[in-house]
């Protein structure tokens, strides 16, 4: 047996389950090109100028990388027109979560966050030994009028992702504003835009611009999704100058390593590789609703990556995709969540989806 007491707190920690790997699957069926759209990954991968400034990079990787990340920072501080001591950069947006509710949870505070949600909230409550509220959603959507209802004086963090993962719905920045107005100024709230590249709503954008007004107010973005490196891990925030450099005082001394560096800074000097990604996400996200919808299903209107839809039997479905070589993401017993990829991967997928509920049974009739 183990001698060492862990922490009572941790015991209700779940670990992150991430999405099957793509290699696992085809070592599993003895199968190749498997296609994975189950963790909201970009189809098109990096631009080619970020390959060359890592393999520029390459020779000094005995090299600490630059602690304060200063020509990322300041690449970012022109991309976002913010001063750079506003910015902050952690290894993923995950960092950044959790450090976050490091610098201002105590046990016995109250943390605000939707259910179903990204699960970095309610284990970030859990980790600082504090009060996990979940509010849920309306019509798959933030209801941030329940937020201010559920708000107490022990209330120190409400996070809120815009768009929503898994549901990718939005919140309007009017309603943002309006919730930041109701806020107690001691309540750290967090926006995570983690999809912010995404969204074509016109009702979405300019958070950047409530910073001034709005202290108490934190926003995450992410190099992961829109820019195509989520295996190098490489998330930021704006937020107060008092906020950042608090955050910089508990973070680890070389949080973004060198690689990941270089190839967030070269990103950002390739924006029409973004567009391009954006682009075809745009179109492939009309063409997987679309699809669906022929099926008889009802998929949630999305400003992201993915579509998120409701199913009966969604384990079983999982399974059978996974025997055609397809990995999706099942969020519980009920409901699916299906990236956009290439054109050849949605085509595959509404194929084998098809198949799939004609041999289970399900044969659900158009609406």
């Amino acid at each position: 047996m183990f001698p060492v007491v862990f922490r009572k707190n941790l015991s209700k920690v779940k670990p992150y389950v991430p999405g099957k790997p793509i290699e696992e699957l085809e070592r599993e069926l003895g199968i190749s090109n498997a296609s994975k759209i189950a963790s909201n990954e970009n189809p098109l991968g990096p631009s080619p100028r970020v390959i060359q400034a890592i393999e520029k990079a390459l020779p000094n990787l005995h090299r600490y990388p630059d602690g304060s990340a200063h020509a990322l920072t300041q690449a970012l501080s022109r991309h976002l027109k913010v001063e750079p001591d506003r910015i902050f950069l952690g290894h993923g947006s995950n960092e950044l979560i959790v450090r976050l509710g490091q610098m201002v949870l105590n046990p016995g505070d109250e943390v605000l966050f939707a259910e179903p949600g990204f699960v970095v909230y309610p284990t970030t409550a859990q980790l600082c030994e504090a009060v996990a509220r979940p509010q849920p959603l309306r019509n798959f959507t933030h209801e941030l009028k329940l937020f201010e209802r559920a708000m107490t004086y022990k209330t120190k963090i409400a996070y809120i992702a815009n768009p929503n993962n898994p549901t990718g719905t939005l919140v309007p920045l009017s309603e943002i504003e309006a919730f930041l107005k109701a806020c107690p100024p001691h309540v750290l709230v967090v926006l995570d835009e983690a999809y912010y590249e995404y969204v074509d709503d016109p009702s979405y954008g300019g958070s950047l611009g409530l910073l001034a007004k709005y202290p108490n107010l934190a926003i995450l973005r992410t190099f992961s999704k829109a820019f195509g490196l989520a295996g190098l891990r490489v998330g930021y925030g704006i937020g107060h100058p008092e906020l950042v450099a608090t955050f910089n005082k508990i973070r680890e001394p070389f949080n973004v390593n060198s690689l990941a560096q270089a190839a967030a800074e070269a990103a950002l000097g390739d924006l029409d590789h973004v567009k391009k990604i954006i682009d075809l996400n745009k179109s492939m996200r009309r063409e997987l609703s679309d699809g669906l919808v022929r099926l008889g299903l009802k998929p949630v209107p999305s400003q992201t990556n993915f579509i998120y839809l409701e199913v009966p039997n969604a384990g079983d479905l999982y399974q059978r995709l996974l025997r055609k070589g397809i990995i999706v993401r099942p969020m519980g017993p009920g409901a699916l969540r299906v990236t956009t990829g290439t054109e050849e991967e949605t085509a595959n997928f509404l194929t084998a989806f098809k198949e799939v509920l004609m041999t289970n049974s399900i044969r659900l009739n158009a609406q």
